[in-house]
């Protein structure tokens, strides 16, 4: 095991070893990914007023599918070490949500193509659609991934903006109707929980105790 994380550290000590890494591990998340949307039957309907009232707005799939470009970002700034411990709290957000999707399956009842205009939107919804069905949705993998990158990268440069970028990507996943509002509360709930467990701040020594007074 110590010989398998030096061969990854010293893969991930530069940007192209990352990307590697980084392809690697989503091409292996999408196999379980598929697998449950493909053969798991709706059981529950998370639908509220507030998920209806919640517009369609095609357009913003521009910031629904840029979280890949967050990801990427992750690999640029962060260091070889970090960054595979960022990646390892994804992979075990990935099977959080997997048995959430197990446990709790649901279908969102996404607009028909037919109500997008003729366009290029409608061919990016076309083409997402036909691969991604409409399971899988609590809670939200996209949500999770997108907060745990933005929690580590919320300490380099611009690290505002990062969180910036990633609260919107969060509020995408509602506007292109992929997923339910609690879906999205549950995604959050996952980045923090993976978040809080594997990066712990280290806890303080305790001050010595003041010698009494003789």
């Amino acid at each position: 095991m110590a010989r398998v994380m030096a061969s990854l550290l010293r893969l991930n000590a530069h940007f192209g070893g990352r990307l590697l890494t980084t392809g690697v591990a989503i091409a292996g998340t999408f196999q379980p990914y598929f697998w449950l949307n493909d053969h798991l039957p709706p059981r529950f309907d998370f639908l509220t007023p507030l998920d209806t009232a919640i517009p369609f707005l095609p357009w913003t799939y521009a910031l629904y599918s840029s979280f890949f470009a967050l990801l990427l970002g992750a690999a640029w700034l962060l260091d070889g070490h970090e960054y595979l411990r960022m990646l390892g709290a994804v992979l075990l957000a990935n099977a959080v949500c997997y048995l959430g999707f197990f446990l709790f399956t649901a279908h969102y009842p996404r607009p028909p193509l037919d109500s997008i205009p003729p366009g290029f939107w409608r061919e990016q919804f076309r083409q997402m659609r036909a691969s991604d069905n409409a399971g899988n949705t609590f809670p939200s993998i996209h949500v999770a991934t997108t907060l745990l990158g933005a929690l580590r990268l919320r300490h380099q440069r611009g690290g505002a903006l990062w969180v910036l970028w990633a609260v919107l990507i969060c509020l995408s996943t509602l506007t292109v109707k992929q997923h339910y509002v609690v879906d999205v509360l549950g995604g959050i709930g996952v980045a923090w929980g993976v978040h809080a467990l594997l990066f712990r701040r280290p806890v303080p020594a305790l001050a010595a105790p003041v010698e009494a007074r003789s």
